[in-house]
């Protein structure tokens, strides 16, 4: 199982890895740019997380399509 993962998306880095509260369960995720984090989350799997941040990172570029 992989239990770390990162990607570039939007000029962003995302950053997945998994909770260290091991009471917890869980994979954190974070939004960087620019040398700051600029979100973070907590989500039930990678793939949750992944998701969670790729929204993230489309409200603050205001890419955001309703639906």
């Amino acid at each position: 199982m992989q239990t770390t993962y990162e990607e570039e998306y939007l000029d962003h880095q995302i950053y997945i890895e998994p909770n260290p509260d091991r009471y917890n369960e869980g994979f954190e995720w974070v939004i960087c740019k620019d040398g700051g984090v600029w979100d973070s989350g907590l989500k039930f799997s990678i793939e949750d997380a992944l998701e969670a941040a790729r929204k993230a990172v489309d409200l603050r570029q205001g890419t955001v399509v309703a639906s």
